[in-house]
């Protein structure tokens, strides 16, 4: 486990991905009649298939965010200005502490950004090492998989429902996260298109993109939009998207999430929120998948386990 650390997250995204998208494998296989080729094929697919949209989201985001700086530093805020300091009774000047204001979160994103740039070859090698343990995944894994099963000290039927939960937790997770950001990606663009934000449909997608992401999330969209329409002043659709983003946007993924991971896997929602938040916090991104996954499987062996020992004490009284 100490080897691995540095590469665990890798590993464990190579090893969900390959389960997942083993079906397709098997398809491409049928075609190349070469399990290298069709290996290597569906890996460099998914990692560019995961990658593009991330780094078309991060460009888009980084290129407003350069412009919206200069439309915030270029508003006069003379007017709340006047308001604030009659609410001082003093001299208040907004401009000057915006001004202050922006210039540190301009120096906070280049920091973060350099940052980012200087951590790129250890991300790249991180990239490198999913795409070759998902290379040997698909090539070997079935094997693998089957000799696992074998060894595992377990009645056969339980064996059975044990693969049974893995598979229908881990797509009832999928389901989850990408049919909740695809509802939060279409609403945050309506939002953005009823308080006249130019180019919603773009925003739309990279709010989708966003809401697949944890600690990230739709609100670094529809948030700097709703504080500049109110720098601006165009108060009534700043507050309205202001309103709009915090009661809609940002909540109904937490209420969606939950049911439908729960309703697909047919686990209790408590675990699926433990579950989502604990493996956020032990693995990261992947945590999403791995966190209520964990848990779903430690439910099954306590049922295991309960059903052997009710089993063991009926026989004993027999």
């Amino acid at each position: 486990i100490y080897l691995l650390s540095p590469y665990l997250i890798a590993v464990i995204s190579a090893m969900i991905l390959t389960y997942i998208f083993y079906p397709l494998y098997c398809w491409l296989h049928s075609f190349t009649k070469n399990k290298d080729l069709s290996a290597f094929i569906l890996s460099a697919l998914l990692v560019i298939a995961i990658s593009l949209p991330l780094l078309f989201a991060a460009n888009t985001v980084v290129n407003e965010s350069v412009q919206l700086f200069h439309r915030f530093n270029n508003i006069d805020l003379g007017i709340f200005a006047d308001k604030i300091s009659e609410y001082f009774n003093g001299n208040v000047d907004i401009n000057f502490y915006s001004k202050e204001l922006l210039n540190k979160f301009s120096v906070t994103i280049a920091q973060h950004t350099s940052d980012f740039l200087l951590s790129l070859p250890s991300k790249l090698i991180l990239v490198f090492v999913m795409l070759f343990v998902m290379f040997y995944l698909f090539k070997d894994g079935k094997e693998w998989i089957e000799q696992l099963k074998n060894e595992l000290p377990l009645r056969t039927h339980y064996k059975e429902n044990l693969a049974k939960k893995f598979d229908s937790v881990i797509y009832a997770v999928l389901y989850g996260i990408v049919i909740t950001a695809l509802i939060q990606g279409a609403v945050g663009a309506l939002g953005l298109w009823i308080f006249n934000v130019s180019s919603p449909i773009i925003w739309g997608i990279v709010m989708t993109i966003f809401a697949m992401l944890p600690f990230v999330g739709p609100y670094l969209i529809w948030l700097p939009a709703a504080i500049l329409k109110l720098a601006e002043g165009d108060i009534n659709n700043g507050i309205g998207l202001l309103l709009y983003g915090v009661l809609i946007v940002s909540t109904i993924d937490n209420v969606l999430r939950p049911k439908l991971i729960s309703q697909k896997a047919k686990i209790h929602p408590v675990i699926v929120l433990l579950g989502v938040l604990g493996g956020l916090k032990a693995f990261g991104l992947i945590g999403i998948i791995i966190g209520p996954l964990i848990l779903a499987i430690a439910s099954v062996f306590i049922e295991l386990y309960i059903l052997e020992k009710k089993q063991g004490f009926e026989t004993t009284i027999r």
